[in-house]
């Protein structure tokens, strides 16, 4: 008479149980997500204050910045987020630290972030938009096609990720606001690059 409700009584503890495994399973997840930086919107110290050592340590553990990351995904992420770390290859300390020497030329302009492995969620969304809303002259047009055969990936980026959308408005500003030339440009590109490697 009384089995069925101990049974019923021990299936509902099995139950309990194992939905508490899994939230605690979850919130493990989301930990080491927010510790490894895989999760933009929670990645909102800017890195580049450190010391390039520091920094490199710090910013070739992050996986925030993605191949698979299109322009449109930006939208869904805090607008205090950070994009950091490399999308291809690992990220090699003398490549690195001459990113930033030759960046550093550039401090003075906004659209150039100072460190290409540390790029705000914000500053990505700003440039994505010159994308569409800067249009360019033949003259201007000509300029940029340069710029891509140039350039060492022959373009923003080497695929058609967030970084090319955003680094094709970027030259589309620099061109039109700045008078760069197809020189310039490319050399930007190159010291962007965030794909890691050499």
């Amino acid at each position: 008479m009384n089995r069925f409700p101990k049974i019923r009584f021990r299936l509902a503890v099995l139950v309990v149980g194992a939905a508490s495994a899994a939230l605690v399973a979850l919130a493990a997840v989301s930990v080491i997500q927010t510790i490894h930086g895989d999760t933009p919107s929670l990645v909102d110290r800017p890195v580049h204050a450190q010391t390039p050592k520091e920094g490199f340590a710090i910013l070739s553990q992050r996986h925030s910045n993605r191949c698979g990351l299109r322009p449109e995904s930006l939208d869904s992420l805090a607008t205090n987020g950070r994009l950091q770390g490399s999308c291809c290859s690992p990220m090699k300390f003398s490549h690195y630290t001459e990113q930033l020497s030759g960046l550093a030329q550039y401090a003075s302009v906004k659209e150039i972030p100072q460190n290409p492995y540390d790029v705000s969620v914000q500053l990505a969304k700003r440039l994505t938009s010159y994308s569409d809303r800067i249009k360019l002259t033949p003259h201007q047009q000509t300029t940029y096609d340069q710029a891509v055969k140039l350039a060492d990936e022959h373009g923003p980026c080497c695929c058609h990720c967030w970084r090319w959308t955003a680094f094709e408005g970027q030259a589309k500003y620099l061109i039109t606001r700045r008078q760069f030339d197809a020189n310039q440009i490319a050399h930007t590109w190159d010291l962007e690059d965030g794909c890691g490697g050499a």
